[in-house]
Order: C-alpha cells, then structure tokens, then sequence
C-alpha cells in the first residue's frame, strides 16, 4: 500500500473529480458512510458527538452524522466555525442533516469552547483533514483541548485534527484519537512517527478511489506488508541452487570485548539462508569466535601494512558482500581497517556493502574527506544519535521529520538508508518504504546486530539492495512481534530474534 503526502492526496482527489469524472459529492458520501457502518459495528448503541470543520473533512463529518442519525443513534453536531463559511460540497450535506432534523451547533469563537458538553459516548473528529498546517489557533485549538480531555473515545476522519499530514512535526498541539480512518491512503504523519502516536488504531478507508490513482508509479512512499515479501522472490526454490548463488558474505568486526555482536550478525545472516560468510577480525577475538558457529570460516587481520594486506587478502577471495561495523569498536586501527576495506572493496568483487553499528561511526569521519568509493552498493543502518554524527544535523531535527531525514541521508550517502527506530524507514534517495511490524522490544543490545545479519542474507540474493533492507525490517519487527504474542511480560534479547527468524517465515509465506 502507498504513503502519501497532502499534496500527492490531493492530486488523486483532483483527478478522481475532473479527470475520472466522480463527483466530489460521491466521494464525500461513502467517506462519509463508511465512517457510519464502522462506528456503528465498532461502537453499537452509544451516542455520538461529531465535530465539524467548515472545509471538506467537515463534510465527512456531516455525511457520518446522517447515516447514524438515519440508523436510530443519537446524534449531535458541533460546527467549529461559522455555518456562512462551510465549503460548498460540504454544505449539500450539512443541509440534508437539518432537513433530517438534526441540529447544527454553531462554535466560531474560543470563549465559547468553556461552555461546550459532550454526550456521554464517542466524539468523532472532522475539524482538519490533510490540507491542515501550521498550529490551531483560536475556537480550534480550544476544541481541540476540550476532545483530548474529554475522556471519551475518539475517532478522527482522515487524520487527527491538528497534525500536520508530511511528518514535519514540531510543537503540535493535535487531537490525541483512539481510532483513525484515514481516507483512500495512509499518509506520513499517519504511518511515521511521532505523528503515528497521535492516531491510535489506523483503519484505511477504500471510497472508490480509481486504482490507477492510488498505487500509482509516481507515488514514492510505501509500507512494507506481508505481501511485497512475499513478491520479492527471495525465497523462491530453485532446485539446481548452488550455496555460492547465495553469495558469499564477508563480516568485519567482533573486536576484543565485543565478539558477541559479530556473533549474532553472524548467527541471523545463516538463519536467514546465507550460502557462505567469513569473518575477518583481530587475531585474539579470533581465538574466542572460531568454533562458535561452526558454519562460519574466521581469518585474523595481519599487522602488516593494513591497505596492502586487505586489498590481497581480497583478491584471493571471492567475496560478494561486506558487513563491516557490529563490535569493531572506535580505535583508530578500527579506523584504518574500514578506511582499507572501503577503498578496497570495489576492485576486488564485493557489490554490496551493510555498514553497521561502529561502521557508523568510522563512516562519519569517512565522509569528511570525501565520498563513498562508487561501484558497490551501500547499506547503513543508522539510529537517530547515528544519524546526526554522520550528517550534523540535531538529532531532535532528524525525530521531528523522519521520512524526510531518510531521504536526505539516502541522497547525502548515495546508500540505501535503514533510519531505525518505531515504523523504521527505508530509503535510496527515490522510492522510500515505511515497515509495519516490530515493537519496543526491539530496543535490547544486539537487536541491530541480528538485523544486519538478516538485511546481509538477503543482499546475497536476487533482489535490489533496497528489497533486502526493506524485507529484512519486514521480517526482523516480525521476529519481536511474535515473540511478543506468548512471552506478555518477558524481555526479550537479540538471541530470542534470532530463534523467531524461521517461525516468521512461515508466518510470511503460510
């Protein structure tokens, strides 16, 4: 399913009206009825408080009210406006209502808001829909401190009033709903945080929107689902399968006192089907690491002089992919070993390049004195604290807007860019997925290494690089959630991840 900005929505609805020739009034009707059936599955009984905006959400608004009214419900109507300025579509149906006998109850001034009572129930929020920016003011940000401190269950039509629809939130004061149906389309605010905590359970609301105008080429925005897994091929069986078709994964890390992350990275890289991998660390973490995963080949760094040595080391290998980061520390001899197999990768084989946890932070100065060494592709895996040293932007600048942060560090690093964190995003720059499973406790020391190992194998296969990263969070935030299913109030850690990987994917492909 796409993501859509304002303006990307209000092309679809422009095009659905003048190009496609649906009434804008058709529209708004089964907006306006679907909001009806669904309050009156989900909500049976309880009277309900609709609050209108006077632009087409509004409308929306109106439309729900009359179908309920029209069921039996008890139904009020709050106009956040002057009734003279509610836009011409909406007024058709704002009219049908009091031809029906409800009445409109005008609120266009915020002293007004002091004495406004809700009915015990539901209120249904239709004061904004995506055209909103900027901060309520005045009776609209009144009302909307009224609703959040109602202590009712709210429903907001589209969005919740008051949150801006791109993502660029900072210092919102926004309706805080239980519930969300969102017209036609998710959009960003709705599928990213922190716009995502406003909107409670999100329900996508199909009005008849043409199909060519909704999962268009041109739109850019994605969620990662179930079913673009499953079309990815990643998995498809091919009986005459070499292990070499899987390609053949060089990890770099696992320092003394850290081998445990390169471990896991290790572990999920296998457990996610890798046909071969090597490690390449320190002499003495190799004597800690070789045996551990029987499956996994380790060779030792030589003290020699470190550019010549990688870049042989290289060629007398046929290596197809590199992690390069999880537990390789921040010593300028981890610095100088991912300076030499950056700028050595790219003559000698390796296409796809992950750089990961310390990697991060070795890539930072990396970048200070130039670009990427193009030829390879590029995987980083940032968190937001990342995020800000390789680009040197606030990390407060990078929470408020994500979407937006992952493309410009997609474009900044020409990488395809893994921004983690709630609803991780992905993005090379152009096209930009938003992932729809996992949750907080994925926030455990190792969780990024085993995501690294997941993204890894996948990049090994017949897939674009942006495929990998996305189907890899797909299925890494499916790990947690199942674990999360049986285990209420037990912490979950990286190893745990790691043991779900199988289980999810017969989730995926069941």
């Amino acid at each position: 399913m796409k993501v859509v900005t304002a303006a990307e929505m209000r092309e679809i609805d422009r095009a659905a009206i003048e190009d496609y020739g649906i009434p804008a009034e058709v529209l708004m009707n089964s907006a306006g009825k679907y909001t009806a059936d669904f309050i009156n599955e989900r909500f049976p009984g309880c009277a309900v408080n609709i609050l209108c905006g006077t632009g087409n959400n509004g409308g929306d608004g109106f439309t729900a009210a009359y179908y309920l009214f029209n069921s039996g419900r008890d139904v009020s109507i709050i106009l956040c406006g002057k009734t003279d300025s509610v836009s011409t579509v909406s007024r058709i149906f704002m009219n049908i209502c009091k031809k029906s006998g409800l009445t409109v109850n005008e609120y266009s001034d915020a002293g007004q808001i002091a004495g406004l009572t809700f009915n015990p129930g539901i209120i249904v929020d239709a004061i904004f829909g995506t055209g909103f920016s900027g901060l309520p003011s005045g009776v609209h940000r009144e009302v909307i401190k009224k609703i959040n401190s109602s202590g009712l269950k709210i429903v907001s039509l589209d969005i919740p009033s008051g949150l801006p629809s791109d993502g660029d939130i900072e210092g919102i004061e926004a309706v805080k709903a239980d519930i969300t149906i969102t017209i036609g389309l998710p959009k960003v605010s709705i599928a990213t945080y922190p716009g995502r905590e406003f909107c409670g359970e999100v329900i996508t609301a199909d009005i008849g929107f043409p199909a060519n105008l909704t999962s268009g080429s041109g739109l850019n925005v994605n969620l990662i689902e179930k079913n673009l897994v499953k079309a990815s091929g990643l998995f498809t069986d091919i009986p005459d399968m070499h292990k070499g078709d899987r390609g053949h994964t060089l990890l770099s890390g696992g320092f003394p006192g850290m081998e445990g992350a390169i471990l896991l990275t290790a572990k999920a890289l296998f457990r996610t089907g890798a046909g071969l991998a090597t490690l390449l660390t320190l002499p003495e973490s190799r004597q800690v690491i070789a045996g551990k995963i029987p499956e996994l080949m380790t060779d030792a760094v030589s003290n020699d002089d470190l550019s010549e040595w990688i870049n042989c080391y290289l060629q007398n290998r046929k290596f197809t992919g590199l992690v390069i980061g999880p537990g390789m520390g921040r010593s300028e001899y981890a610095a100088m070993l991912f300076n030499a197999l950056i700028n050595s990768a790219r003559g000698n084989g390796i296409s796809r390049i992950l750089i990961d946890g310390d990697g991060l932070y070795h890539l930072a100065g990396y970048l200070k004195s130039g670009r990427l060494p193009e030829g390879p592709e590029y995987c980083i895996t940032p968190h937001f604290m990342e995020a800000s040293r390789i680009t040197g932007t606030s990390v407060e600048k990078h929470k408020s807007n994500r979407l937006q942060s992952c493309v410009d560090i997609a474009r900044q690093t020409s990488s395809t860019v893994v921004l983690k964190g709630p609803a991780t995003i992905v993005s090379d720059g152009k096209t930009s997925y938003i992932n729809t499973t996992g949750n907080s406790r994925l926030a455990t020391a190792g969780s990024g290494d085993v995501l690294s190992g997941i993204i890894a194998s996948f990049m090994g296969r017949n897939c674009s690089i942006i495929e990998a990263a996305s189907c890899g969070v797909f299925l890494h935030g499916l790990c947690a959630d199942l674990f999360s299913v049986k285990n209420n109030f037990q912490l979950m850690k990286a190893g745990d991840i790691v043991k779900k990987i199988p289980i999810a994917l017969n989730k995926i492909y069941e």
